[in-house]
């Protein structure tokens, strides 16, 4: 049965799901309860996008929801450093992200729910995303960006019909001024505190279960900046766990630039929380800007759960990861290229023949290329 009942992590509270409380009063951010079973006979082998799994959401979202076609990316083996890997280029996604599995899922609920005007802050690919999505289902979306944020992907958020919203100084007064927005009559359609954006979140572990014959990599290394992604891979690795379709979840690793990684240092620290943290300097990984993200408890829970560690990188690894890759035809932003730069240190905890799997998560094209020997 279609299920809005919500739970906070951070302090066990339950409720139901209204577009007007995004999150917990305690401040925390809702997940959906735990979904009991995964039955595998209920996905929709014949859609080749996300909503192969609606049956699975469990949230009542109706056999034609709005869709762009996010979902459903190739898993590619590419020889690398005298390894191998599997490369999901989740850039492929309709606006060049990996958020619109998020999105999709969310916009959905909040359509179902009579919403009409949303609002939400990115550094470029979560607005693109909500704007893109919002369009397709009618509705009007008001994006709050920093205004350092990379004018391709302001313009791609404008060209979508949004109000764009530059705010000055430092990423977290975009989240400010949203959160100010949100106490008006927009609804507040956040890809760091929606239970939606995360459950959508989910259907990447599903897919690569699917596309390595109905098991689990050994690795997953994604960039972390709000870690919805490494959360929905995490999420839905465990619920095919629980199901029994998969017999332990891969190891997860995060990966951070040097000048700003407050996961990282706080899972050294061996701490249970993620302090917000001050940053070193500007890195070129621009969506990884996040200073305390709003799921800092359940990241490190991840991580911790699974085996996974942290790893922290320079800014010319990333740099020099983005031209490595390019060279190889896979051409990812410098946030999503950062997990290449992380690939030398994975190689040395990993076995020779783990499978690790290295999702893209937005596409090159989002800022100015980069094009130095």
């Amino acid at each position: 049965m279609p299920s809005t009942k919500v739970i906070c992590p951070e302090c066990g509270s339950t409720s139901q799901l209204t577009p007007d409380a995004f999150r917990c009063p305690c401040g925390g951010a809702w997940e959906f309860e735990e979904r009991d079973g995964f039955d595998a006979s209920l996905i929709d082998g014949d859609d080749g996008s996300l909503w192969r799994y609606r049956r699975l959401l469990g949230v009542g979202i109706g056999e034609q929801p709005v869709r762009l076609g996010a979902g459903w990316t190739p898993l590619l083996p590419l020889p690398w450093k005298n390894r191998r890997i599997l490369v999901k280029p989740e850039y492929l996604a309709p606006t060049g992200s990996f958020k619109d599995r998020g999105t999709a899922v969310m916009v959905n609920i909040l359509v179902g729910q009579g919403v009409d005007h949303i609002a939400d802050d990115s550094s470029g690919n979560a607005g693109a995303s909500v704007a893109a999505y919002a369009a397709r289902a009618g509705l009007q979306a008001d994006i709050f960006v920093p205004a350092y944020a990379s004018p391709a992907k302001q313009a791609q958020i404008a060209v979508y019909g949004a109000w764009v919203r530059p705010i000055s100084g430092p990423r977290a007064n975009a989240k400010k001024a949203v959160l100010h927005a949100a106490e008006g009559e927009i609804t507040l359609a956040s890809h760091a505190y929606h239970p939606g954006f995360l459950l959508g979140q989910q259907t990447v572990a599903w897919e690569v279960w699917e596309q390595l014959g109905r098991r689990a990599p050994d690795w997953y290394v994604v960039p972390v900046g709000q870690g919805v992604h490494l959360l929905g891979v995490w999420l839905g690795f465990t619920r095919l766990l629980r199901a029994g379709l998969v017999d332990r979840l891969p190891r997860l690793v995060g990966v951070q630039p040097r000048v700003l990684a407050p996961v990282a240092r706080a899972l050294e620290a061996g701490l249970e929380t993620v302090p917000e943290a001050e940053a070193e300097g500007h890195s070129v990984a621009e969506g990884m800007a996040i200073a305390n993200p709003v799921r800092g408890r359940r990241i490190l829970q991840a991580l911790r759960e699974t085996g996974g560690t942290c790893v922290t990188v320079e800014e010319e690894a990333i740099l020099e990861g983005q031209r490595g890759f390019a060279h190889q035809g896979f051409y990812a932003e410098p946030t999503s290229a950062a997990v290449v730069a992380a690939l030398p240190t994975i190689f040395d905890l990993a076995d020779p023949d783990d499978v690790i799997v290295v999702p893209l998560t937005g596409s090159g094209l989002k800022g100015a290329p980069k094009t130095e020997a």
